[in-house]
């Protein structure tokens, strides 16, 4: 497939991602799941798999925000890429990031996430969630199994039944706790 055939498809693509973004749920058809990965500025610099991202993406992070807005998707022809901008609410809080993604073929197949982590040093119980996820989830060496098991830990722990108990938290860890549930059941582990 030539770059000049891939334009209008990666157009739609970088528009699919967005809708995928402002629904909260990622479809895993658009993504490289086998080779593809993401880096981000917030963690570390290592590859996290694209499949590892979507499951995490799913079952917790989609849970704890409570709207993203999409100013701007769009495929870029000069750089063969395309970029997001993403306004990420946290109930009043809202994060402000990008991303630069990378195509192969028709799928995404990198990811590159710029957001100051000065962000996450906030005391809003649902940005204190997401921190709490990311270790959960980012701290096992994305390993999903590792992972579930990780987050059933938190969710059954004096700290998660705490978030589950409070607002604005209480929904999400309800939500997270059925899709931990449903995780475990795929991966053979519950």
């Amino acid at each position: 497939m030539s770059d000049a055939d891939s334009r209008p498809a990666r157009t739609l693509l970088m528009e699919r991602f967005a809708t995928m973004y402002r629904a909260r749920h990622f479809d895993t058809d658009p993504f490289d799941l086998e080779g593809g990965y993401l880096q981000t500025t917030l963690s570390d610099e290592a590859r996290m798999p694209l499949r590892y991202f979507v499951e995490y993406n799913n079952a917790w992070w989609f849970e704890i925000v409570t709207a993203v807005e999409v100013p701007v998707a769009a495929y870029d022809p000069a750089s063969h890429s395309g970029f997001i901008v993403l306004e990420i609410s946290y109930g009043d809080d809202v994060l402000r990031a990008a991303q630069h993604v990378h195509f192969a073929g028709k799928k995404i197949a990198r990811i590159r996430t710029y957001a100051s982590s000065a962000f996450f040093a906030g005391s809003n119980p649902l940005v204190r969630l997401d921190r709490i996820g990311n270790s959960i989830w980012l701290e096992t060496g994305y390993d999903l199994t590792a992972s579930t098991a990780a987050a059933r830990r938190f969710v059954d722990s004096p700290t998660g039944r705490r978030f589950a108990l409070a607002e604005p938290t209480a929904a999400a860890i309800a939500q997270i706790t059925a899709n931990v549930t449903a995780l475990e059941r795929r991966l053979g582990t519950a």
